[in-house]
C-alpha cells in the first residue's frame, strides 16, 4: 500500500477554551506524524496556550503549546525531526481538536493550527 500526506488546516479568530473546536471523521487510518501550531494574536492575556488532538474521545496528543503571539508550537514525529512516535488513528474515527488556556481573563486566540498525516490509498 503506498502512503501519501496530506495536510488538515484550520484557521480561527477568537476562540476561546473548548473541546471538540474542530472535529472530523476520517475514512481510512491515518498516522500523525506532525503538527504546527501558531497564534497570531490573543485576547485576555492567557500565560499558557496549547491544543491536544483526541481519537474518538482519547487524548493521544497533549499540549501541544504556542505561547507567544507568532511563535509556532510543534510536535514532530522522529520521522519528521523530532521526538515523538507518530500516532495511528483508526478508519471511521472521530478525531477532534481541544482549545485549551492558561490563566488571563476569558482568554480568546486567532490562531492557524497544521496537522500532517500519512494516509494510505
Amino acid at each position: 500500500m503506498n502512503e501519501y500526506l496530506v495536510t488538515f488546516c484550520f484557521t480561527v479568530e477568537a476562540q476561546a477554551a473548548a473541546d471538540n473546536v474542530h472535529e472530523f471523521t476520517i475514512p481510512r487510518q491515518m498516522t500523525i506524524v506532525g503538527i504546527s501550531l501558531c497564534a497570531e494574536a490573543f485576547t485576555g492575556s492567557p500565560t499558557g496556550f496549547s491544543i491536544d488532538v483526541v481519537d474518538d474521545g482519547s487524548h493521544v496528543i497533549s499540549a501541544v503549546a504556542a505561547n507567544t503571539a507568532g511563535t509556532p508550537g510543534t510536535w514532530l514525529s522522529k520521522h519528521y525531526g523530532g521526538s515523538n512516535d507518530p500516532v495511528a488513528i483508526a478508519a471511521s474515527s472521530v478525531v477532534g481538536v481541544d482549545v485549551n488556556f492558561t490563566g488571563g481573563t476569558s482568554p480568546t486566540a486567532d490562531y492557524t493550527l497544521i496537522i500532517w498525516a500519512l494516509m494510505g490509498e
